[in-house]
């Protein structure tokens, strides 16, 4: 666990422990970048984020699981990491990992916002490139 926290500059490590939004881009299938907001966890050694199978992002990563993703500094917007690397993608059929972002992020036992029947994937980042502002 102390190694992977090693590998981010230790002037931005406490960026892995915010709760705002990250930005997460991935390719689409005609070549082109999307980026959207999304909550991440840091667990010290794994940083993941929650999608919706029914989500571009989702469908972007399983043809192409290169990703990258931007923390910045809720205080001061010129500071960030960027993280890049491939995606792995898990599917959450218990909710447990929704449900873990719902209760750090909102203070809620679980996600409110899907509606019933929604399948949902765990993405982490397997980190090749760490840059930091």
């Amino acid at each position: 666990m102390a190694e992977a926290i090693n590998r981010f500059p230790a002037s931005h490590r406490d960026l892995l422990d915010l709760r705002g939004l990250s930005f997460v881009s991935t390719i689409r299938p005609d070549g082109l970048i999307s980026t959207h907001p999304v909550s991440t966890l840091w667990d010290g050694s794994r940083l993941s984020f929650s999608t919706a199978k029914s989500r571009g992002k989702y469908r972007n990563l399983l043809q192409d699981d290169r990703v990258s993703l931007c923390i910045p500094d809720p205080k001061n917007a010129m500071r960030y990491l960027e993280i890049r690397g491939r995606a792995q993608l898990e599917d959450d059929p218990d909710r447990s990992f929704i449900d873990l972002i719902a209760k750090e992020f909102m203070g809620l036992e679980s996600y409110p916002y899907d509606p019933p029947g929604i399948a949902r994937v765990t993405v982490t980042i397997l980190i090749e490139q760490i840059s930091a502002l």
